[in-house]
């Protein structure tokens, strides 16, 4: 069929009649295929056998995972709440015992399942390294706002420590963001890695995933 159909006549005033060319267009039906959505940054492929065992639930649709296995890994990774609550009823003292859920759950099923081996592993690196940021957050920033008032306070007798008081102002509230913010943002993130550990993904977290890897690659 071509572009240009016949001319319709129509009559016109006094008898006479005109063509005039109706222009048909013809429109592609076809459209493209949306672009395949990313794959997230905490998560990685894993090529694993089910490791089915006696009493154990249907495997899982993803990854061949029981969900018992799921279940486990979930548990690793949100015990960082335990952490949370110790560290808040005894001041920061039996934090320290938060780790060890984890790292039962790594010891018991580090010939059981890789899946929940690798992310009980994670979750006892992750609350650990946590704790040691937050601890060397708050006693070198302690020193440091301790020595900089104390500067300050001295030098306000030439008039210098005047110009300071401002910047320590913002150094100081800066630093008690700092230590209330890193213990929350732990959690949370910890909290997130439970959600995607129950749902049987393999996730990583940053820095901690790939510090393990090369860890393993020199052993």
């Amino acid at each position: 069929m071509s572009d240009m159909d016949k001319a319709v006549q129509s009559p016109e005033p006094g008898g006479a009649t005109s063509q005039k060319p109706v222009i048909t267009r013809r429109l592609d039906a076809a459209t493209e295929a949306p672009n395949p959505r990313p794959r997230r940054s905490e998560t990685v492929k894993l090529n694993m056998d089910a490791d089915v065992q006696a009493g154990s639930s249907a495997p899982a649709a993803r990854l061949g995972l029981t969900r018992d296995e799921m279940n486990w890994a979930a548990v690793a990774h949100a015990s960082i709440l335990l952490t949370l609550f110790l560290g808040l009823a005894t001041g920061g003292v039996a934090a320290l015992l938060g780790p060890i859920v984890p790292a039962l759950i790594w010891y018991a099923y580090r010939d059981k399942s890789a899946y929940v081996t690798e992310q009980a592993r994670q979750a006892t690196i992750f609350q650990l390294a946590g704790m040691v940021a937050l601890l060397a957050l708050a006693i070198v920033g302690a020193l440091l706002v301790t020595v900089g008032w104390t500067v300050s306070a001295i030098l306000v007798v030439v008039l210098v420590g005047l110009l300071l008081l401002p910047v320590m102002l913002v150094v100081t509230l800066l630093w008690i963001v700092g230590v209330v913010a890193l213990p929350i943002v732990q959690v949370v993130y910890g909290c997130y890695a439970a959600l995607e550990a129950y749902n049987g993904r393999p996730f990583r977290y940053r820095w901690i995933a790939d510090l393990i890897d090369r860890y393993q690659a020199q052993a």
